[in-house]
């Protein structure tokens, strides 16, 4: 009986240290699992920093506390003395240094479980650029922030040299293809005013029947109003505006450059007639300036493909969130050399005369607008020159009670119309 007694008390001790060695040996694992993960973590934050030595990386765990960096996170944020101030987007607030800075958005995207999120700030000291990159992932099951950081300050300015490069090539293409408008709008003045002296002589003869002097007079008149429109469409085009990108019309630009290019087709040995069959459109985000020179310089190709003479057809439609701009001529089509090469700089078909820019900057004007352009040939022959416009949506200002004054008495503005001329609209 005694026996018995004294074996029970050896079980219960055996099950008691039993359960303190289980207990030890799961803290155990536990904290090999935490060193395993954060080993796991500077490793991947290690081969990362191998791959992109320039870019700064840190983790933020959930606790709110920046776990790791590398050195180069270390060495950026020495470097910024702050404040940061948002670049983009331009409404964030400001912040002391790298590190407040990384913490505020960190915290936002572990509370509002956010995936991932960019920013641009500038150092208000060094006026450095700094590009920021944040993903909310997954770590052991806890939510952490990976955060990218980068000095972009060299790529910024290189950005700003290559657009004052393309804008001072877009305003000499511009002048070159103003000058030749000009000239031909100067050849058609003149036929205007030699017929508008042929009127006058008329008017100048005291024989002259009441019924012809008054028909001379409406024909100066029509030829002074005609020779009025031709300069007011050639100084809208020199005075379009800056390439800065705004809500833009495309209906009213292509009205635009088919009115101002039809005098220059007219007066070609084989006469080219243009036909416009463009809708009233929304806006799209584009330049004025930009497109109105685009298109003039592919009406003006059009014209120059077909030396027989013949017609130019520009169709718009809506195509789900972008708009579909088509210039399509009855010229001879382009060899697969020329439509392989067709967007390349200096590359032209028209030798002394071209400059192998036109549809050069027209390809670069589409992709910065985020559309695009292509060219084919046509099944009964001539090419097609196709431009998507992706859709934005413009919030207009409000005017101010002056400028509402101001367009009243310019009168209203029918959608789509620009200046009159003889391209017909269908």
């Amino acid at each position: 009986m005694a026996g018995v007694l004294d074996a029970e008390p050896s079980a219960d001790l055996l099950r008691t240290k039993y359960a303190e060695l289980a207990r030890k040996y799961a803290q155990l694992v536990e904290r090999l699992d935490r060193r395993a993960t954060h080993d796991l973590a500077v490793y991947r934050i290690g081969s990362f920093d191998a791959r992109v030595g320039a870019t700064a990386l840190a983790l933020v765990s959930s606790d709110e506390h920046i776990r790791l960096t590398n050195a180069r996170f270390v060495q950026l944020a020495r470097l910024l003395k702050g404040p940061l101030l948002p670049v983009e987007p331009a409404n964030l607030a400001a912040y002391p240094d790298l590190r407040a800075l990384v913490l505020a958005h960190a915290d936002r995207m572990l509370i509002e479980r956010v995936a991932a999120f960019d920013a641009r700030y500038r150092d208000a000291a060094s006026d450095a650029l700094i590009s920021l990159h944040l993903e909310r992932t997954l770590q052991s099951g806890k939510p952490v922030v990976m955060v990218i950081a980068e000095d972009i300050t060299d790529h910024a300015r290189r950005d700003q040299e290559l657009a004052r490069t393309r804008e001072a090539m877009l305003h000499r293409e511009r002048l070159r293809v103003l000058g030749e408008l000009a000239a031909s709008i100067a050849h058609d003045l003149g036929n205007t005013l030699r017929g508008a002296s042929f009127q006058l002589a008329i008017l100048g003869d005291d024989s002259t029947p009441i019924e012809k002097r008054t028909e001379a007079v409406q024909a100066v008149g029509q030829r002074v109003e005609l020779a009025s429109e031709a300069i007011a469409r050639l100084h809208d085009f020199a005075q379009t505006g800056s390439v800065r990108t705004a809500a833009v019309r495309l209906d009213r630009v292509v009205a635009q450059a088919a009115a101002l290019v039809e005098i220059d087709f007219q007066a070609a040995a084989a006469p080219v007639d243009i036909r416009v069959s463009v809708p009233e459109l929304p806006p799209v985000r584009g330049s004025a300036a930009e497109l109105s020179l685009l298109f003039v310089n592919l009406l003006r190709n059009a014209r120059d493909a077909m030396p027989e003479g013949g017609t130019v057809t520009v169709a718009a439609q809506r195509k789900n969130d972008s708009i579909v701009v088509t210039i399509a001529d009855q010229g001879i089509g382009m060899s697969p050399e020329v439509q392989r090469r067709l967007f390349e700089p200096f590359f032209t078909t028209k030798g002394s005369r071209g400059t192998g820019l036109g549809l050069w900057l027209a390809a670069g004007t589409m992709q910065r607008l985020g559309g695009n352009i292509e060219a084919s040939n046509r099944p009964r022959g001539g090419a097609l020159f196709a431009l998507t416009f992706p859709l934005k949506e413009f919030t207009q200002p409000r005017r101010s009670s002056a400028q509402r004054r101001a367009a009243g008495r310019r009168g209203p503005s029918a959608p789509g119309s620009g200046p009159s001329g003889r391209a017909r609209r269908t």
